[in-house]
């Protein structure tokens, strides 16, 4: 039996989502893992999240109590769910089969990957319904996250306006906190939904489907973690626009990384400022007026070589 998944109906916020108990149901070694150390642990529930779906895996700690008293808290590295199903968490210290478990996800990690998911949901939904433009493929890294748009054949190419545009339509809905629910149907049912074109896709499985509805937005056929409302994704700030193989590739960041990805850019600025003698808003216009600086004087040297060149014969 595969384990019971505890984040499939809790927001990324509630501690039930990150806290809960189970039992060791089977353990194996790793083979691929070169140090020999990194075991493989099933449990009958977990609330980790197993990569998958454009999604990283959750990371936290699973603790073990002897009879004794005797506490063994060891580290999940990383999760990963296998063909039939099965969630896997690896760790460097085997915990024996039949042990009560204590588990306890990253907070910090599994709220970063919640905001991020729920925004690209939401900013799928803005391209969509503003530019009919298709997400085709999302990732979210450590770093960046990206969404790779389609655009109707014969569509001009997006730009910085349609960002500007974009985003701020995204963020008028995050200050609406509009409810993100999740809700299990049946397959009949969501088929039914794509049908009336209340969903735009489904995946390629049977049984029940978990649809993620977004308030007056969207409904998604959807596994992933989630906040329990818009409000919750905090700031959606879209970074960059770059041409890909498939169309458009867009990079965003929401709720707190986007404040630390605006802190580290305004740090950047001011530091630039700073050397350039300037205020953060003027330093466009200084480098630009040392840039013209720099064309006069190559000019300047360039005709004086010429001239002493001349002179000289």
């Amino acid at each position: 039996m595969a384990a019971e998944r505890l984040y499939y109906d809790a927001s990324a916020l509630e501690v039930r989502s990150l806290e809960f108990t189970a039992q060791v149901t089977d353990i194996r070694l790793d083979s691929s893992d070169q140090t020999g150390q990194l075991w493989q642990v099933a449990l009958d529930r977990t609330a980790f999240y197993p990569t998958g779906g454009g999604q990283p895996h959750d990371t936290g700690t699973l603790t073990a109590t002897s009879r004794s008293g005797a506490v063994l808290a060891v580290e999940v590295e990383r999760v990963e769910e296998d063909d039939a199903g099965e969630v896997w968490h690896y760790v460097r210290k085997p915990l024996i089969q039949g042990t009560e478990i204590a588990g306890q996800v990253a907070a910090e990690r599994r709220l970063d990957h919640a905001q991020q998911h729920s925004g690209q949901h939401l900013l799928s939904a803005v391209f969509l319904r503003e530019l009919n433009a298709r997400t085709v493929s999302f990732h979210l890294g450590a770093d960046a996250v990206t969404i790779d748009l389609a655009l109707p054949e014969g569509a001009p190419k997006l730009t910085d306006d349609d960002l500007t545009r974009i985003e701020l339509a995204t963020n008028r809905v995050v200050a609406e906190d509009r409810a993100i629910t999740p809700r299990w149907v049946s397959r009949e049912e969501a088929e039914a939904m794509l049908a009336r074109g209340d969903l735009r896709k489904l995946p390629e499985r049977v049984g029940p489907m978990r649809i993620v509805t977004m308030e007056g937005i969207e409904h998604n056929a959807c596994g992933g973690t989630h906040v329990a409302s818009t409000g919750a994704i905090g700031s959606v700030l879209l970074r960059r626009l770059e041409k890909v193989k498939q169309g458009q590739r867009v990079e965003f960041v929401c709720g707190l990384r986007a404040v630390r990805f605006a802190r580290r850019d305004f740090e950047l600025l001011r530091q630039t400022g700073t050397l350039l003698s300037v205020g953060a808003a003027d330093v466009p216009d200084r480098v630009a007026r040392l840039l013209e600086d720099k064309k006069t004087a190559a000019k300047e040297i360039k005709a004086l070589l010429k001239q002493a060149g001349s002179q000289s014969s």
